[in-house]
């Protein structure tokens, strides 16, 4: 931006605020506004217009390794894509278009379930895994082990 790097933690908070606003309506629009009056420019305004294209572009290598961790999940399940019956879409960067089509390609252009409220999934599983920590859960909660034939897998 303007040739010198954003040091400026005032900055560099707007920039993520409006990185990320720009990421969001790039999920329902073909372009986004980022405007910025930056701190260490003394409120010098920046302001851009960026495309759906261009964001897809920067983010190429990013969208790419979406794909590596379903991949290794099918792999140690020993699980071929037409095995699985439904794929549900939660969390912020499954709303990026981009991202639907590629893990729709990759389960053989299947529709994709993206019914569930996103942030309530993430708040009602972060509210429950709070509560058991805590052993503050209302519900008495036993575990019976169940054998099955899914492993177990540990992410790094």
């Amino acid at each position: 931006m303007y040739g010198r790097a954003l040091t400026d933690p005032e900055d560099l908070q707007a920039l993520s605020l409006a990185v990320e606003a720009a990421k969001i309506n790039l999920t329902s629009s073909q372009t986004a506004d980022v405007k910025l009056a930056l701190h260490s420019l003394s409120g010098k305004a920046y302001e851009r217009t960026v495309s759906r294209q261009e964001f897809e572009t920067v983010n190429k290598d990013l969208f790419k390794k979406i794909l590596e961790p379903i991949e290794a999940v099918l792999a140690d399940t020993e699980l071929r894509p037409r095995d699985v019956d439904e794929v549900v879409m939660v969390g912020g960067s499954t709303r990026i278009p981009r991202v639907r089509e590629l893990v729709s390609k990759l389960f053989d252009n299947r529709t994709l379930n993206t019914a569930v409220d996103a942030d309530l999934a993430v708040v009602s599983g972060v509210s429950i895994q709070a509560g058991i920590i805590g052993g503050m859960w209302p519900l008495t909660v036993s575990a019976v082990e169940v054998q099955t034939s899914v492993k177990k897998i540990y992410l790094d």
